[in-house]
């Protein structure tokens, strides 16, 4: 197992960006940009030996600077999205900054830079996020560790200790297991652990209820193509013009996986582990507007559909729904999250 650091681009505001590169013995390797954290590669070996990179992402610092899709960043303070931009803490209104119209997505981390240390098997990234950064209350320590295994396993772990605040922390790594550059993933089977999903309205804020996926396209208990049922009529599919839902998770912890997918092509499979009680299932609907379209790494024009993200996290919106598990962290708390994407061939 070896790590290497290599110049990767500078910033449009002159800040040097570093890329670490992450090798296995087992032929894999992980490549992370201390400019959010970003996971920019994961090069697997498919059933024949040969290396393929399943996560979509840039060549250069400018894309990642203007490109609209998150790819492979660290995200947070709170991921996903809160309503109107804004939530009650300790009986005090908190106002954030809107980014997504009146709501606020993900937050600053994504374009925030890391200082990076190697520690054996793993890249431990750490932040200081200062109180009242896009609005939010209590300095926050973040540290993030991405782990290497042997066995092919990608591991990230998430730690933060604050004052009085809310977090939610995820991986926005857009996932082709044929390949990032290998067009629809529409015949990749999913499969999802969970019963229910929670239901959202206008502008993909969550209404507080959730649904029974039995019946729904939304049904992935049993794998199936990504693709199979995206084209059903269902009211939910047409607010958010496909997946791009929270799945209300059956299995929570490190001893077996909420997810698997697979890749008929490549045989390149991957299992996923989580400890949070949710994941965003996004299946990239919108990359085609992304003004970096045809900067994707080796000059790839992604496509619509064309990956999949798994989002591991909180509820979206968690800070106004009361029904819904809490993301506050008191003073003197930690929050800790870990999700382990496992791969394998078959």
């Amino acid at each position: 197992m070896t790590i290497t650091a290599s110049p990767f681009g500078v910033t449009a505001s002159g800040a040097a960006v570093t890329c670490y590169t992450m090798t296995n013995d087992s032929g894999m390797t992980v490549k992370v940009l201390d400019r959010g954290c970003t996971v920019q590669s994961i090069v697997v070996p498919d059933r024949d030996g040969k290396p393929v990179d399943v996560a979509l992402g840039y060549d250069t610092v400018a894309a990642y600077e203007v490109g609209t899709c998150f790819y492979g960043a660290f995200v947070g303070r709170c991921a996903n999205r809160i309503g109107g931009s804004r939530f009650v803490l300790n009986g005090e209104a908190v106002q954030l900054t809107p980014n997504e119209g009146p709501n606020h997505l993900h937050g600053v981390y994504c374009g925030s830079f890391f200082y990076a240390q190697p520690q054996g098997n793993s890249l431990v990234l750490r932040r200081t996020s200062p109180a009242g950064e896009e609005g939010y209350p209590g300095q926050l320590e973040v540290t993030v560790t991405y782990t290497l295994t042997d066995d092919n396993a990608l591991i990230m772990d998430y730690q933060a200790a604050a004052g009085d605040t809310v977090v939610n922390l995820t991986n926005h790594s857009y996932f082709n297991l044929s390949g990032h550059d290998s067009g629809s993933a529409q015949e990749q089977l999913l499969q999802i652990r969970a019963s229910k999903v929670t239901a959202v309205g206008e502008g993909s804020i969550p209404t507080g209820e959730h649904f029974d996926v039995t019946g729904t396209p939304f049904d992935f208990r049993t794998p199936k193509p990504i693709g199979r049922d995206l084209d059903l009529s269902d009211p939910q599919l047409a607010l958010t013009g496909g997946y791009d839902h929270n799945y209300v998770l059956d299995t929570v912890g490190m001893n077996q996986p909420f997810a698997a997918a697979y890749s008929p092509v490549t045989g390149i499979a991957m299992d996923c582990y989580t400890t949070p009680p949710g994941v965003q299932c996004y299946h990239a609907h919108y990359v085609q507007d992304d003004p970096c379209r045809g900067q994707g790494k080796g000059g790839a024009a992604y496509v619509q559909r064309g990956a999949f993200c798994l989002e591991t996290q909180h509820f979206p919106d968690s800070p106004n729904q009361s029904a819904f598990p809490s993301t506050v962290v008191k003073a003197g708390e930690t929050y800790h999250q870990v999700t382990k994407y496992q791969f394998s061939v078959r």
